[in-house]
């Protein structure tokens, strides 16, 4: 019997409201200091660029939106960066 699984793919763009979404394996840059990574106010301005994040890009406007996936691995590459940039990290 097959399972049905939810997609985790987006109806529709966050920005444009497209629908005309692909699937990429790309490198997403995030703005440290900015939601949801805004409780460090002394990194504020700082970006990283974390490599290899599935993701889905409009081919409209070209927003880039994380899958769950993509979203577990930036927040778990943010936090060590965090500690980094910090220098907590021993």
């Amino acid at each position: 019997m097959p399972s049905k699984r939810k997609s985790s793919k987006p109806a529709a763009c966050e920005r444009c409201s497209g629908q005309n979404l692909t699937r990429r394996i790309t490198t997403y840059p995030v703005p440290l200091g900015e939601p949801p990574f805004s409780s460090f106010p002394e990194l504020k301005g700082k970006q990283i660029y974390i490599g290899r994040v599935a993701l889905y890009e409009c081919q409209t406007c070209g927003k880039l939106m994380p899958t769950p996936a993509g979203w577990a691995k930036i927040e778990r590459n943010v936090a060590l960066d965090i500690l980094l940039f910090r220098g907590e990290l021993h």
